[in-house]
C-alpha cells in the first residue's frame, strides 16, 4: 500500500467514525488524526496536491479538525 493509499484509507475511516458519532472528538478520532498527520508528512508534494483535490470532493468531515493537514 502506498502512502497515498494509506492516507485515503484513514480519511475514509475518519468519515465513517465521524458519521457514527457526530458532534465531538473521541479517542478514536484523535488517534486517527494523529496517524493521518504522520502519513501526511510522509507524502510527496504531488501526493499532497492530489489528496487536497480529493478531499475537496468529500463531505465536510474535516471541518472539525483542529490539527488536520490543510485542505
Amino acid at each position: 500500500m502506498t502512502v497515498f493509499d494509506r492516507y485515503r484509507t484513514l480519511l475514509h475511516k475518519l468519515t465513517l467514525v465521524r458519521a457514527r458519532a457526530p458532534g465531538g472528538d473521541s479517542p478514536e478520532v484523535d488517534a486517527l488524526l494523529d496517524t493521518m498527520d504522520e502519513v501526511w508528512d510522509a507524502m510527496s508534494a504531488g501526493e499532497r496536491a492530489a489528496m487536497e483535490r480529493e478531499r475537496a470532493r468529500l463531505p465536510h468531515v474535516l471541518d472539525q479538525d483542529s490539527h488536520a493537514p490543510p485542505a
